[in-house]
């Protein structure tokens, strides 16, 4: 680890119950003309949509509320096709991390012009977009306590004809600004608070121990540690509280803050191949293998006593009982068979787990042998 440690994070966050409010006076910093992105459903049903476009009566809105769970380049192909015409100043990305992924994609495309697929996967490939000089800004609004998307420069697009996820990470796709009302995420079903919590924890966890962790990262990293799993049970138990609501999209967001200096380890790496080729939703697919990672970083870990105080545990081989404790309130199932994993995907999904710059990022080698026992205790 280097002996000089820097901490950088460019987003101007409004956070606090009812900052939604602001949002008209937030957009006006960034232009008039708004692309706003949003998923198909919830905000729809939840009736902020509406209130959205009121407060924003004054600008010219286009609103693309299609935006699908994982984006794929191809759906990232549709989007340019259905925007590339459109004259915009700045992206609104009201939703989970999928609507915010997305809306960082338009914004590092922007004003770049695409025939088919191929030329979208060469452009992410080469991270040529980390130069363009069209990229817009993005206000992140979330809507789920658990992406932290709203202040990294990264982003995940999936490939499903390739069968791969790519990263989008250039300093140019920090948001400009990230709105969290922690009242947005009063509407979400158990599974997916739990999910996306877990997906927060992952983030902190794997920041705290990451080779790139520092003091300032672990400071976020515990806060965030602390206020998850001390609330998310609460919160599975009395859904409608929004003091507990309010806890646990705070934590989301010092996750946030702590991986964005460092990205993520092992655990993400591995949950790739688990979402991309079963579907498991990918704070499960983080969580599921939390737990063991945690012991095997055991030695390797900075003030372990301060981490295993976060987590509110006493040894690292107690973390997998309380992740499997969250998995029953929210009605999850734990196992991989649950998910149409077979025993002789095992193998596969051990070797489509080495993600460069996550594996490679965790403080202990992950060697195969070790990987699939790890994925056989699990299924």
């Amino acid at each position: 680890m280097s002996l000089v440690a820097t901490y950088y994070n460019p987003v101007q966050i409004y956070y606090g119950v009812g900052t939604l409010a602001s949002l008209a006076e937030i957009v006006q910093t960034s232009g008039n003309q708004v692309l706003m992105l949003t998923g198909a459903r919830s905000l729809k049903a939840s009736g902020y949509l509406d209130k959205i476009l009121q407060q924003l009566q004054s600008f010219e809105v286009f609103v693309q509320d299609n935006i699908p769970s994982n984006p794929d380049v191809a759906d990232i192909l549709h989007l340019k096709k259905a925007t590339g015409n459109l004259a915009y100043d700045v992206i609104l990305a009201v939703g989970g991390g999928s609507v915010i992924d997305a809306a960082k994609a338009l914004a590092a495309f922007r004003n770049l012009n695409f025939q088919d697929v191929n030329e979208v996967r060469a452009v992410i490939q080469n991270k040529s977009y980390a130069v363009n000089p069209s990229i817009c800004p993005v206000i992140a609004v979330p809507t789920t306590a658990g992406t932290g998307s709203e202040v990294t420069p990264w982003a995940t697009i999936w490939d499903q004809e390739a069968e791969q996820k790519y990263s989008f990470e250039a300093p140019a796709i920090f948001p400009k600004a990230a709105i969290v009302d922690p009242v947005l995420t009063q509407k979400l079903s158990s599974t997916m608070t739990a999910s996306s919590a877990l997906d927060a924890l992952g983030h902190a966890v794997e920041a705290y121990w990451s080779k790139n962790s520092n003091e300032i990262v672990r400071l976020y990293a515990c806060e965030a540690i602390s206020k998850i799993t001390r609330n998310l049970n609460l919160l599975l138990e009395n859904p409608s509280d929004l003091s507990l609501r309010t806890e646990i999209t705070y934590g989301s967001l010092y996750a946030g803050l702590a991986f964005s200096n460092t990205k993520t380890t092992a655990c993400h790496s591995i949950s790739y191949p688990l979402t991309l080729q079963f579907g498991i939703s990918h704070g499960v697919a983080v969580s599921m293998t939390l737990g063991a990672m945690l012991v095997k970083n055991e030695a390797a870990l900075i003030e372990k006593e301060k981490l295993l105080a976060a987590l509110g545990i006493k040894h690292t081989s107690e973390l997998t009982a309380w992740i499997h404790a969250v998995y029953d309130q929210a009605g999850l199932p734990k196992r991989l068979r649950d998910y149409g994993v077979t025993e002789t995907d095992l193998p596969v999904i051990a070797d489509k787990s080495y993600t460069p710059g996550r594996m490679d990022n965790n403080p202990v080698e992950v060697d195969k042998s070790f990987l699939v026992s790890l994925l056989e205790a699990i299924y």
